[in-house]
């Protein structure tokens, strides 16, 4: 209808007819602007609905990034308090191999000539820096019942005088003083020394050894360690976080404790735990916004309990949670303006449509940008993991190929051909160390913080570097192989212009060695020992010290503690490649460099058999009684080297092998094709839920399927992306998430280089 006869129409009907036409054009207005808004309505909410899913996409995979960074971290804490355990336990058995420390154990009274033993005894302790440059140790001394006296490092003494005048503890608390000495309850425990320190202005516990546990010779010796609380409690990270709240409690499989690191406020943990993690603890955590994770060793069994702020607590957390709470919001109320203004407007659908495409890429880009953040939140846990890497390598942790290429590969070490130096630097700021320094007021901490912040300008960039303890800094010299020399004398350099520069500023001195290169980082465990003995050869003129200029000897057999603990670990874990790589160096060290006459040969036997007898005493308990009845008649054998090999290996092969290959095999076939769709399954994860170690599992894997393990979990992911493409309408952007991809341009770059197309190509096609 024309305007025209609109005005015609208006003057010959009545006043009611056109009230109510205009009414009528109103009503179609309002269900054209009703229509309009639904149609923008549900456009808006697929929208939401895609936030809503990434939201909840980068929160479970943050949620779960760091949860594997706690469970990391508490392994790694556990790993150095047993390996002290254990250290102290060595240090038990060295004391034993010394006739005159058995002499005096077994002598029911001190005579002249015996009390000239002891003190000849103790000054020997006194010279020997072995427990001290190992262990977070104030002091140690044994305790010979049958005399009631005391042997330490300078002192063999009557207990009661050791107790009155040497130590000068109260007289009151002598008595529980010596039921600590003299109870087994207390044995292999932390006992708190604040009785018994009560003028100290630190905290510190004993630690009790029965040394006739470890060699069963019938003596009568108790050894104590006094630790510092504080050293104690920097080998476990979550006694250094800011809660009022920081727990720590090893236990044993009878709940008796260990040891106990709490704050006043969480003192009462101890009893909320005795039967396990409370409903009331939980709820009491919570409201604090803390966590407990409960780990048990599979080495000691001991259960750790380890509270740490929760991930709803962490400073990482709540702003991307207020920033994704806040584009919401304004996504969700920006949107309805919008469509209104779209529908008031649908006589210029151009322009209409002009300013949603406007609006459509803005939400785009928003929706980027915060992707964008929360890729970088994630990228600031990569020195965490980077450092673990590091540490890992070094202390010979990561066994299987697939597991070091891909740590390799994280830390940038892929390529041409390289070799890896262990360097291991120990720092002292004292202003009793040498020379006074210039600022007397320095702390451990300031100092920790002014090495790591300068080994990178000396030493070069990447920097592949971990502090093990206070003052103790691990690095790995990448280098290649034509510049073996050359590379010791660069970082002998380097190291030479890092101390001048921390001397003169800081008043730090550094003293570093530096072990053998080798061309397979799986075994730069062995030159970071090396670097470790090398130290110990550095004075005030010569602060650099490379391994190889050590001279040999041979009144002395090379085992440290450190390579009775990694032959566990090995041959535990079924990983005969490196148990091999172990004894050869052994053989190296004491057959051919060191020559060893024969006493000391088989003293070197001795304990290598014994760390023998601890694996197989760890072997499962499924495993044929004929097996170890055949293995223990092999034990009663004449030692010998080969014999210890041979053993190591048949202990290897128990460990590793637990069923039947081929059904195995299949298992794990049926289990992959179940769980493709997880990104977290690799070898790490097979290897936990079928229990077999890694190594084993991969060769096994490529001599039944004639491919190797990633390979094919690589043709799977890609084929069944390749069948979603064909046959649904799945979006890009969810395709790599639903085959097990964690990162959309490794998706990409894996489906390129199987089908030579990208994804989008593919469908286009």
């Amino acid at each position: 209808m024309t305007k025209k006869s609109r005005t015609a129409q208006s003057d010959l009907n009545p006043p009611e007819k056109y009230t109510g036409a205009t009414n009528t054009r109103q009503s179609d207005r309002q269900a054209m602007m009703l229509r309009m808004v639904s149609s923008y309505s549900i456009f808006l909410f697929v929208i939401l609905v895609l936030f809503v899913h990434l939201y909840i996409s980068d929160s479970n995979n943050a949620r779960s990034q760091f949860q594997w960074q706690v469970k990391s971290t508490l392994m790694s804490n556990v790993e150095l308090f047993e390996t002290d355990l254990e250290i102290m336990e060595a240090y038990c058995r060295q004391l034993l191999q010394d006739n005159r420390v058995r002499k005096l154990a077994r002598a029911d009274g001190i005579d002249s000539q015996l009390f000239d033993l002891g003190i000849a005894v103790s000054t020997t302790m006194a010279t020997d820096v072995y427990p001290q440059a190992l262990l977070p140790m104030t002091e140690f001394f044994c305790y010979f019942p049958k005399s009631n006296f005391v042997l330490g490092s300078g002192f063999f003494i009557e207990e009661t005088r050791f107790y009155d005048w040497i130590k000068g503890y109260p007289e009151e608390e002598h008595e529980n003083f010596m039921e600590v000495l003299t109870s087994p309850s207390d044995y292999y425990r932390f006992i708190p020394m604040n009785a018994f320190r009560p003028f100290s202005s630190k905290n510190y516990y004993m630690y009790v050894i029965n040394m006739n546990d470890l060699y069963y010779m019938d003596l009568d010796v108790v050894a104590c360690f006094i630790l510092e609380e504080e050293k104690l409690s920097s080998l476990f990270e979550c006694m250094e976080s800011d809660s009022p709240y920081r727990y720590l409690s090893v236990r044993t499989a009878q709940t008796d404790n260990i040891l106990s690191l709490h704050t006043p406020e969480s003192a009462y943990f101890d009893d909320m735990i005795t039967d396990g993690m409370s409903d009331e603890m939980r709820d009491f955590l919570e409201s604090r916004k803390m966590s407990m994770d409960i780990h048990t060793s599979a080495n000691t069994g001991y259960t750790y309990y380890y509270s740490h702020p929760s991930y709803d607590s962490t400073t990482n957390n709540a702003p991307p949670q207020i920033l994704y709470a806040a584009v919401f919001v304004a996504a969700l109320v920006g949107g309805f303006i919008i469509i209104f203004m779209f529908s008031r407007r649908n006589i210029q659908p151009i322009i209409e449509l002009d300013q949603q495409l406007q609006v459509t890429e803005q939400e785009k880009s928003s929706l980027q940008e915060e992707k964008s953040h929360l890729e970088e939140v994630m990228d600031s846990q990569r020195p965490i993991i980077f450092n673990s890497y590091v540490r890992q390598f070094l202390r010979g942790m990561i066994v299987s190929p697939e597991e070091a290429s891909y740590a390799k590969e994280f830390l940038g070490l892929t390529g041409e051909k390289l070799t890896y130096n262990g360097l291991y630097i120990v720092a002292y700021n004292s202003a009793n160390d040498y020379q006074a320094s210039p600022n007397e007021f320095i702390t451990l901490e300031e100092c920790n913080q002014i090495v790591r912040e300068t080994l990178a300008q000396f030493l070069g960039e990447p920097l592949y570097f971990f502090s093990p303890s206070d003052r103790v800094y691990a690095v790995i010299v990448v280098g290649r192989p034509d510049d073996d020399k050359d590379l010791i004398i660069r970082t002998n350099e380097a190291v030479i212009k890092l101390h001048d520069y921390l001397l003169d500023a800081h008043g730090i001195w550094l003293f570093a060695g530096i072990g053998k290169n080798t061309d397979d980082i799986l075994n730069v465990w062995e030159s970071y020992q090396q670097a470790m003995d090398a130290v110990n050869y550095t004075s005030k003129n010569y602060i650099f010290f490379p391994y190889e200029f050590i001279k040999k000897d041979s009144s002395a057999f090379y085992y440290p503690p450190e390579l009775s603990t990694k032959l566990i670990h090995f041959i535990t874990t079924g990983n005969t490649p490196q148990v091999l790589e172990l004894f050869n160096l052994l053989h190296q060290e004491n057959i051919e460099e060191r020559a060893l006459p024969i006493n000391m040969v088989q003293f070197l036997l001795s304990d290598i058999r014994n760390t023998l007898l601890k694996a197989r005493f760890a072997l499962p308990q499924n495993t044929p009684a004929d097996v170890v009845k055949s293995l223990d008649e092999t034990f009663s054998q004449h030692v010998s080297f080969k014999l210890c090999e041979d053993i190591a290996l048949q202990l290897c092969n128990l460990f590793s092998v637990k069923t039947d290959d081929s059904d195995l095999i299949s298992t794990i076939e049926k289990y992959i094709h179940e769980n493709y769709a997880d990104p977290s399954i690799g070898l790490n994860k097979i290897s936990d839920e079928f229990q077999i170690s890694e190594s084993y599992f991969s060769h096994l894997f490529k001599e039944k399927r004639g491919v190797n393990f990633s390979t094919y979990l690589e043709n799977m992911r890609l084929s069944e992306a390749s069948r979603l493409i064909r046959e649904t309408d799945i979006s890009l952007n969810e395709l790599y998430l639903s085959v097990g991809y964690n990162n959309a341009n490794t998706f990409r770059r894996a489906f390129k280089k199987v089908y030579g197309i990208t994804p989008s190509a593919m469908r286009d096609g």
